[in-house]
Formats: C-alpha cells, sequence, structure tokens
C-alpha cells in the first residue's frame, strides 16, 4: 500500500471518506500529535481469511467480526441477538440460550459456556452474567466451567475487570472487589446519597486501587487504595450534576490516571497526587482508547442517538483537539501507532505520530 503524506489534523478532517465530520477544533501543543489517514475499509466487502496479520474486533450495528492492520475484513457475523467481541474471543448468543459457545478469533471454538445467562468478555476474561441481573459466574476460558460464583439479592449496575481483579457495583450501594480467580476480597458502602446506587466503576491494573462513581442525592466519584488491612480514600468529589445512567470508569494503563464520566466534564485523576482536573465534553462516555504515541487517549463519547465526537488528550491530560460525526453505530481502537474509527458500516485507521 502507497504511504501516504502526512496531513495536518484539519486537512484530515476532510479526508476520511467514511466519516462525516461536521464539527472540529484543534489546538496546537508544543509537540502536535499527527493523525494520517492510511485507509477506509467497508465490512461489507469480501472476506480474506487466510492472513498472519494481527486481528482486531468490530461492532457496527448489527454486525462484528475481525479486520487486520492492513483493512482486510477476515470475519463478519450478523448478531442473531446479542453479542460480545475481544481481541481473545467472540461469543453470539441467543435470547433464551443455555448453552453459549465462546470462539477464538479465527473462528475456531474456544470452549462453551453451561448456563444461562449474559456472557461479557474483556480481553482474555470471561464472565457470565445470570439472568435477573444481581449473580456473577467467573469463567474458565480453558473449559467453560465457572471457576467461582457470587450471588447478591440487587442488581449488578456497575462492571469492570482487569488482570488483577474485579469490581462490581450494585443498585443497593455494595460496591465489591475481587481477586482475579473470583474470590471477593473487599466489600464497600460508599453511602450517604439519598439514592445508594453504583454508576460506574473499575479496577486498576495491578488490582491495588478501585473508583466508582456513586449515589444520586449527592452524587459522587470516589476513588480507594487497597492498604493491605484497610480501604484508603485516596480522593473524593461531590459532582454538580446528578445522573442517572451508568457513568464511564477508566484507569490509564500505567494506573497514573483515573478517568470519568462527571455529566458535564471528563475528570481526571493524578492517582499519585491526589489531584483532580476537568476536561471539557459532552455527552455519554461509551469508550477510553490509549496510546503510547504522545502519551495519548481517545475518548468516544455520544449525545442523542447519533451525534458521535471524539476528543484528544496528549501526555494523558491535555486536550489538543476532537472531531465529530453524526452515525447509526460507531466505535474506536487503538492498537500502538495506529487509532481505528468505525462509523456505520466502515473502518478508517488513521496512524499516530510526533512531530
Amino acid at each position: 500500500m502507497k504511504k501516504e503524506k502526512i496531513i495536518p489534523l484539519k486537512i484530515m478532517a476532510c479526508v476520511i471518506i467514511s466519516l462525516a465530520f461536521f464539527f472540529f477544533s484543534w489546538t496546537p501543543l508544543q509537540t502536535e500529535l499527527n493523525l494520517t489517514p492510511e485507509w477506509t475499509s467497508d465490512i461489507n466487502k469480501g472476506i480474506e481469511k487466510d492472513t498472519n496479520e494481527t486481528l482486531l474486533p468490530f461492532r457496527l450495528g448489527n454486525k462484528g467480526g475481525y479486520f487486520t492492520h492492513s483493512g482486510n475484513i477476515v470475519s463478519r457475523q450478523t448478531i442473531p441477538y446479542k453479542a460480545v467481541y475481544s481481541r481473545y474471543f467472540y461469543s453470539l448468543y441467543e435470547r433464551n440460550a443455555d448453552i453459549i459457545s465462546v470462539y477464538l478469533p479465527s473462528g475456531q471454538k474456544k470452549c462453551e459456556i453451561m448456563g444461562a445467562g449474559f456472557p461479557f468478555i474483556q480481553e482474555d476474561r470471561l464472565f457470565l452474567f445470570a439472568p435477573g441481573g444481581s449473580s456473577i459466574a467467573f469463567v474458565n476460558s480453558h473449559d467453560g466451567n465457572a471457576s467461582a460464583k457470587y450471588e447478591n439479592t440487587a442488581p449488578i449496575t456497575a462492571f469492570n475487570s482487569s488482570e488483577n481483579g474485579s469490581a462490581v457495583g450494585y443498585a443497593d450501594g455494595q460496591f465489591l472487589i475481587f481477586n482475579k480467580h473470583g474470590v471477593k476480597k473487599i466489600e464497600l458502602f460508599p453511602g450517604g446519597s439519598d439514592n445508594p446506587i453504583i454508576l460506574g466503576a473499575d479496577i486498576s491494573k495491578s488490582g491495588k486501587m478501585f473508583a466508582c462513581v456513586s449515589g444520586v442525592s449527592p452524587q459522587r466519584f470516589v476513588l480507594y487504595r487497597d492498604e493491605g488491612n484497610y480501604e484508603k480514600i485516596i480522593y473524593h468529589e461531590f459532582l454538580s450534576k446528578n445522573m442517572t445512567r451508568q457513568s464511564y470508569v477508566h484507569f490509564c494503563d500505567n494506573d497514573k490516571y483515573v478517568y470519568y464520566d462527571a455529566g458535564e466534564y471528563l475528570g481526571i485523576v493524578d492517582t499519585e497526587k491526589c489531584e483532580r482536573k476537568k476536561v471539557s465534553l459532552s455527552g455519554k462516555i461509551l469508550n477510553i482508547q490509549e496510546s503510547p504515541v504522545a502519551e495519548s487517549v481517545y475518548i468516544l463519547s455520544r449525545i442523542g442517538q447519533r451525534y458521535y465526537t471524539v476528543t484528544i488528550l496528549e501526555n494523558w491530560t491535555k486536550k489538543s483537539g476532537q472531531f465529530s460525526f453524526e452515525s447509526d453505530s460507531a466505535f474506536i481502537l487503538t492498537d500502538g501507532n495506529a487509532l481505528y474509527i468505525g462509523s456505520d458500516n466502515k473502518i478508517s485507521k488513521l496512524a499516530l505520530s510526533k512531530r
């Protein structure tokens, strides 16, 4: 494929064929991040199964599958009811299925989960949420059996995992931390609100820190650190807007920052200095991706059903630009020095570099 010349970001907004950008802003920094369009692929084009490239997942509308760095579509499925994809596994499942198959990106069956519910996959970690939404099973990806289960009476309202544990929030205000084997290790009740519901949660890659957005009237963001014999609140903030929807919470890969949807802005807390920064951002945050290039962070948010915005941060916290587009469905994904943007039936690759 012919290598394209690096294009300034304002020009780039006009080049990507598949995305109808109608708003764009760019504030140059001392070290400017360049996004260079490389290709746009239609997910409905012919399948090219023979490849040695890394496979990357996509989900757009009722279609899901895997593509490559060069833009080839390696697999594509029509989703019958629900589906979940990661870089390691995927699963398609029916409404009343009591046997759920899990597949490798190649399409080879990895295992079967024997039980009804809703599978959830994060990287190489498998979970099964039972019907009713109050119980969770930690599933072994080798054989599909549950290595641990936890049952509760209140429904699960927030969940996230890392390689060293899981964070689970409930409608009754319980905030539970499990180790990587599915054993409950910490039980917290942030409390202090008329409605104690946990709206968002995450656990750091190390498993040493965990955070949540909790409660309505008032609503707060709370960051904890595991001190061994007790859990210490290292940052606490009352939020000015009472959200009644789920809130996205995300620890960066190096555990240095935690990001959270505060309704009217993106909150960023430095976990070492315990200081917060606000970044102006509208809409519901759907995903946060990172790249080592310029220590950049990409936030996908949505207003209404069709108005999407990608906000760009450099050096983890400094807003340097954003662009928006209209679409029925969208996703973002980073891999090394590339940002992939999915919109309707198109996927575009932007190469990332630092001037």
